[in-house]
């Protein structure tokens, strides 16, 4: 009668190197978690990027046919962004920022929520003010010249009126290095940390 053949037990882990184990898990997670972290806030840095650049280029081009930036406010149900709806549709969800946990709706258009604001520092005037609409021609410095930022969750403007302080009052510096995302009047973004007054003042 032939012998059944021999069975070869694997050794079993002891409880110590079960807890080695498990310590080695738990340690790659802690140095993982923060990458993934950072990683997941570029992500949403480069969408608030392409965001404010389809906002800038579709308001470079109501400036283009108009001559003018838009105005920050017309009345009670117009506002910036709705004197760009024909480039840019206000339901094409690019008003909100994926960095903004708030998403709060505007007051006027509640399909509407909006992460940023127009640009509303006014130390040269009226015919300087993007609150009351610049004339493009008045735009010294469309390159250097803030429009739109990552803007305090619940408003539409920020820039700080005819004072400016740094940080910037309504500037909502929500990303990463509590930094913020602009696009300026020619419709190029930027990633900032700080600024300067000049490039809040259309006249300088």
């Amino acid at each position: 009668m032939e012998k059944p053949a021999s069975i070869h037990r694997l050794p079993a882990f002891s409880l110590m190197e079960l807890l080695v184990v498990i310590a080695i898990i738990a340690l790659l997670a802690a140095l993982l978690l923060p990458s993934l972290s950072q990683a997941k806030e570029r992500g949403k840095r480069i969408a608030c990027v392409s965001n404010l650049r389809q906002i800038g280029i579709a308001t470079q081009l109501y400036a283009d046919e108009t001559k003018s930036y838009p105005p920050a406010w017309i009345d009670s149900t117009t506002r910036w962004m709705d004197l760009i709806k024909t480039q840019l549709a206000k339901n094409a969800g690019v008003y909100l920022c994926p960095s903004d946990p708030q998403r709060i709706a505007v007051t006027w258009d509640t399909n509407v929520f909006l992460s940023y604001g127009i640009n509303t520092f006014n130390l040269s005037g009226k015919d300087y003010c993007f609150w009351y609409g610049v004339k493009a021609d008045n735009v010294r410095r469309p390159s250097n010249t803030i429009l739109f930022a990552d803007c305090t969750p619940g408003k539409y403007y920020c820039g700080g009126g005819s004072s400016f302080t740094n940080p910037v009052v309504d500037v909502d510096y929500r990303h990463a290095k509590k930094s913020f995302v602009a696009a300026c009047c020619d419709g190029h973004v930027e990633v900032k940390t700080t600024c300067t007054q000049d490039e809040w003042d259309a006249r300088k």
